[in-house]
């Protein structure tokens, strides 16, 4: 009982002290992502509630939305109370949770996809990844028959060759993703990814019967537009949908996807090099596509929600009910499904993404010109407020890395189609590791750990081409190839769309998203422009040049990365608040000498900390380890350090972090409270 008392104190502490950025006015909170209902007292929260059904005409009960809204605001107290079986508060909550509702709310954090609804979304955007794979496939195979297509091999076809190769990703890059904000505006993320899925089909039926390069540069670039209106799309889909707690593991599976369709894509092609007239074989390639694409387009049509942030947004598609029959359905309960509707809303609102001051029609569509304002206010803010050009340097970095760092390389340019079919199996089994070590080991830790070795494979397939046996120079040049894959693989591959996913808030994610997605599909267009004239030079030790673009590419992320692992928006925020001078100087300054001195000389000091007040960091998690009394058996810590964190993120929008002042409050009087046997 007494050990009961004690605990009702502490969750009476994370109750006054859950004060948000929402209690601030909205000119301090403009790109906050938050909890905006966790200030209100219950009173209050009754009268937003009756509002909310009065001016949403929703089917549902007061009693039962009020539950959830209740939920919503405490909503890292009923965490806690669905993870400690023996707790049963009294009076202390004002909703009795029933078992299933207390499991479901565990397994939302705990257990990776666990709502049932989410498996549709994650096969349509899986669908949509292999289909990205096999397009590209489908490009580099038809490089292996340049001569159907009017380009022999002769170096004065080789911009022609690079003209045809980069018009997918320039158009991509300049047209599709910059497109994708306003069809998603009008048609929403499912339409956007079917449109895109038309534009595809229609292009890879049309390079089936291509047969100059300049036929082939202007239907790849309709592809190109159908793609980068699928990527942002897609992204943006699974983000929206999924519980934000594993929103960074949906978005990993993009990647992981993708390298799956290239495998594929390049067993088809060599599938069809079986048959015996090279024109079928080209038209085969080409065509290879138009299996996924339509299986996308079903499955993104008849089959997969819409995200029900676009039906809480304005625009056409605005409407609280099919938003809540949406979150019926991805969602395990109906508490769940009215708690993030809820909180959803509020957020938006909050948000200004709402038009001020206007009715609750004019909200829901203001109009086409309205909403062309908006989509460039969103890309002016992205540099002109730091919070968000600190998230466009730092995905734009890594997105142009993965361009430059050279894995596209063997796949451009008259690579053999078994090596290309191995390079992309080896690519998704090794990016398998990272679906958790992403979130353990951390973004930036795997960049700097493999962008070196990157650097050194690279560099060994280069010196591998002055070997004068033909046979032992294939054989190592393709050794040290495979093993840049493997390494490539769990780092430099998922990270840079995880970075553009998860970088910027809610309120600029589509702009966000967009544009580092352009960066890279843009210099994928460069890379896929000039490299043929490079290669037909240097041969090679052009690949030389790659392995120095790794090691430039390891500086960028040491001096311009910021680490987001088990970060929630509201920290994420925080991160991306740090001037970026500041941020530089401490790597050079502090970080870097502090490295040299324990990894080189064997000198032991504490590690260097940028914001000793930032929470969440793992510095200072193992700071609140560390301090748990020797006396005080770990495993007798029912709310312990992970316990308390898990406080701070959870539902769809994110919330505050409890400061750490008050975390190291709370740790001490359980402690207290044990060590003096009050749970006796």
């Amino acid at each position: 009982m007494a050990a009961e008392q004690h605990l009702h104190s502490v969750l009476d502490i994370v109750r006054s002290q859950s004060w948000v950025s929402g209690a601030l006015p909205p000119e301090h909170d403009t790109n906050m992502a938050e909890n905006p209902i966790a200030h209100l007292t219950d009173e209050q929260l009754q009268g937003d509630v009756d509002h909310f059904l009065e001016v949403s005409a929703l089917p549902v009960k007061r009693e039962k939305l009020l539950r959830a809204a209740r939920v919503a605001k405490d909503i890292r107290l009923y965490d806690e109370v669905a993870r400690n079986r023996g707790f049963h508060p009294r009076g202390s909550l004002k909703v009795d949770l029933t078992d299933e509702e207390k499991r479901a709310l565990r397994q939302e954090k705990d257990v990776p996809f666990s709502e049932k609804g989410m498996r549709v979304v994650i096969v349509t955007v899986s669908l949509a990844a292999i289909l990205q794979g096999f397009v590209q496939s489908s490009f580099n195979g038809a490089n292996l028959y340049k001569d159907q297509w009017g380009l022999n091999s002769t170096s004065d076809e080789d911009w022609g060759l690079g003209a045809a190769n980069a018009s997918p990703w320039f158009f991509g890059a300049l047209v599709g993703c910059p497109s994708a904000i306003p069809i998603n505006y009008w048609y929403g993320r499912r339409g956007g990814i079917s449109i895109a899925a038309v534009l595809i089909f229609g292009s890879s039926v049309g390079a089936i019967f291509a047969t100059s390069w300049k036929q082939l540069f202007a239907i790849r670039a309709v592809n190109g537009i159908g793609m980068g209106i699928k990527a942002v799309s897609a992204t943006i889909l699974a983000s929206e949908c999924a519980v934000g707690f594993w929103r960074g593991s949906t978005i990993l599976a993009w990647q992981l996807w993708v390298a799956f369709g290239i495998m594929t894509g390049f067993a088809f092609n060599f599938l069809f090099t079986t048959a015996k007239d090279p024109r079928k074989i080209f038209g085969l390639i080409q065509g290879a596509p138009l299996v996924p694409v339509f299986v996308l387009f079903v499955t993104a049509t008849l089959m997969c929600p819409e995200s029900p942030r676009y039906h809480l947004m304005k625009g056409p598609g605005y409407s609280i009910a099919k938003a809540y029959k949406v979150l019926q359905r991805l969602r395990n309960t109906e508490l769940q499904a009215l708690r993030d509707l809820y909180l959803v809303t509020k957020a938006l609102e909050r948000q200004a993404v709402f038009v001020v001051n206007r009715d609750r029609q004019a909200t829901g569509s203001p109009g086409f010109f309205w909403a062309m304002w908006d989509f460039c206010r969103q890309f002016t803010h992205l540099f002109t407020r730091r919070r968000l050009q600190n998230a466009v340097i730092s995905s734009s970095t890594v997105n142009l890395a993965q361009q430059l760092c050279g894995i596209n390389v063997p796949a451009f340019y008259s690579a053999p189609l078994p090596f290309l079919t191995q390079a992309g199996a080896i690519n998704f089994l090794f990016g398998l590791p990272a679906i958790k070590s992403i979130d353990t080991i951390g973004r930036r830790r795997w960049l700097l750990a493999t962008l070196p070795l990157m650097a050194v494979f690279m560099l060994g397939a280069s010196l591998a081409f002055m070997i004068q046996d033909q046979a032992i120079k294939t054989g190592v040049s393709a050794t040290f190839l495979i093993l840049f894959a493997v390494v490539y693989s769990p780092g430099l591959g998922p990270i840079p769309f995880t970075l553009a996913s998860e970088s910027f808030p809610l309120s600029h994610r589509e702009a966000g998203t967009a544009w580092a997605i352009s960066v890279n599909l843009f210099f994928a267009g460069v890379l896929s422009m000039f490299f043929p004239r490079v290669y037909s030079k240097l041969k090679g030790p052009a690949l030389g040049i790659f392995s120095g673009l790794n090691v430039a590419a390891f500086i960028l992320v040491f001096f311009l990365v910021e680490e987001t692992k088990q970060r929630s928006l509201e920290e994420l925020d925080r991160i991306f608040e740090v001037p970026k001078l500041k941020f530089i100087r401490f790597q050079l300054l502090e970080y870097l000498p502090w490295w040299l001195s324990r990894y080189v000389l064997g000198e032991h000091y504490p590690e260097p900390k940028l914001d000793l007040d930032l929470p969440g960091s793992p510095s200072d998690t193992s700071d609140l380890a560390g301090r748990r009394p020797r006396n005080i058996p770990r495993e007798d810590a029912e709310l312990d350090d992970a316990s308390l964190r898990r406080m701070q993120v959870s539902g769809d929008v994110e919330m505050a972090p409890i400061p750490n002042d008050s975390i190291r409050e709370m740790r001490r009087n359980i402690n207290y409270g044990r060590a003096s046997g009050m749970d006796n």
